[in-house]
């Protein structure tokens, strides 16, 4: 009885983190808006959105009605003002919110978190500059839907991947070492998703001293191994480890680090060059459909205080 109860409880948690997303691309819902009504911002504001619908990017939402457009400020670690605060919170039916605006010369544009009520991104170039500035946006755009793909995709059952001696619980700073076991011949990928997503995934494997994450069936290998210190968080969470399983190589990743840093940061190619002025690959795409149609598997563990 026990072990069927388990068996159900395992079915049970790995179905609730199955999403209607699966086969679809994971994206944003935006809303696009200037803050100071020019013709130079109507018309930067007209190009960002066609260039985020047509490549896919992310939905653009209809325009907010009876927007608020001299209310947003920030402070330094970009946390919304309390009157802003209060206008995002009236935003119910996005995601992301696109400010635009001209400042002396300059064209702006800022890129706000509706639910966390946070900047995300802020950049300006002269207007002359002002698609340059646009793609540079997409880039930053580029990375956060990959980040979406790696902890929204829906998980299933069939994985060609197990897990050994990952616990339920670990207390808060304690090391964290897993086996993962391949039942098929597979590139793999080993995510770390932060509690409520308030932190972007990190890439455990590969990482800098294991390079080489082709698995072969029936290969056992221990992530990540000794020469890398992975600790619980220090404070109380529920973070999530998912391993995805593919055939083929993820070579759109561009997988950059400081030399101190043991785990990859995770770049897409539209990142590059963007600041010279070339428009970006529309490529991330690529990488975010490799994700979603990718087997995955899913476990969550929690950390208590000591």
């Amino acid at each position: 009885m026990m072990k069927q109860f388990w068996i159900l409880t395992a079915f049970l948690s790995l179905s609730l983190f199955s999403s209607d997303r699966v086969g679809k691309l994971p994206v944003y819902k935006i809303a696009v808006e200037v803050t100071n009504q020019t013709a130079e911002t109507l018309i930067l504001r007209d190009f960002m959105k066609d260039q985020i619908q047509s490549t896919g990017r992310g939905l653009v939402s209809l325009p907010i009605k009876n927007f608020e457009s001299n209310v947003w400020e920030f402070d330094k670690e970009g946390i919304a003002s309390g009157k802003s605060a209060e206008v995002l919170q009236k935003l119910n039916d996005v995601d992301k919110l696109a400010l635009i605006s001209t400042e002396d010369g300059q064209a702006v544009i800022s890129f706000v978190d509706v639910l966390q009520q946070k900047l995300e991104y802020r950049n300006s170039l002269p207007e002359s500059l002002s698609k340059t500035l646009v793609f540079d946006f997409l880039g930053f755009l580029d990375k956060k839907n990959i980040y979406l793909a790696l902890s929204e995709t829906g998980s299933g059952s069939n994985s060609q991947l197990k897990i050994n001696s990952l616990k339920p619980t670990y207390v808060a700073g304690e090391p964290i070492r897993f086996e993962i076991e391949a039942a098929e011949d597979n590139f793999v990928y080993v995510v770390l998703v932060p509690e409520n997503q308030k932190g972007e995934p990190v890439l455990l494997f590969p990482n800098q001293f294991q390079n080489d994450n082709f698995i072969r069936k029936g290969d056992k290998v221990t992530i990540p191994d000794k020469r890398i210190s992975f600790k619980a968080s220090t404070t109380p969470s529920k973070d999530r480890i998912r391993a995805f399983a593919s055939r083929e190589e993820w070579k759109e990743f561009q997988l950059r680090s400081k030399r101190e840093d043991s785990f990859y940061k995770i770049l897409p190619p539209a990142i590059t060059g963007t600041k010279s002025g070339v428009r970006p690959m529309i490529g991330s795409q690529t990488i975010t459909a490799s994700i979603v149609q990718s087997p995955v598997m899913e476990w969550e563990y929690q950390t208590i205080s000591r």
